[in-house]
């Protein structure tokens, strides 16, 4: 009976140690890949928000009635799109660490056409820079 009751103990603790060493290691892998994908969105937004400055800059200095539409790839995580003070150009992202403004400050003044969250949200848009020769205007290309 001694026997019996030893190798069901020691089942129990080859058990143990398994779990043991299983479950750190999942958690460590998942908040990883968590921080991970957090990194992948604020890099894709960071080349969206430089790629829509530098063309409305572009635009703003080729003069009125120049235009320009980028196609862009927006990430899920996305929430809102919007301009402040006719310099910053913001994107509200929700990730799993939390919600925050991505922020890009342009040397021309910026202005939105339309609602600029119709461009917030996964997948693929395309945004219309124009200039009216006081402003570069950002918006989302209805044609």
């Amino acid at each position: 009976m001694i026997a019996k009751a030893q190798s069901a103990v020691e089942y129990l603790m080859i058990i143990a140690l398994t779990l043991g060493i299983i479950v750190p290691t999942s958690y460590l892998f998942f908040r990883y890949s968590s921080e991970s994908n957090v990194q992948i969105v604020d890099v894709q937004i960071s080349q969206i928000g430089r790629n829509i400055m530098d063309t409305a800059e572009t635009v703003y200095f080729s003069g009125e009635s120049s235009k320009i539409v980028l196609e862009i790839n927006m990430p899920e995580n996305v929430v809102d799109v919007y301009i402040l003070a006719n310099r910053e150009l913001v994107f509200e992202v929700s990730t799993e660490i939390g919600e925050t403004d991505v922020v890009f400050f342009s040397d021309v003044p910026i202005a939105e056409d339309g609602d600029l969250s119709d461009i917030a949200g996964f997948g693929s848009k395309k945004v219309k820079i124009q200039s009216d020769g006081n402003q570069a205007l950002i918006g989302k290309f209805t044609g």
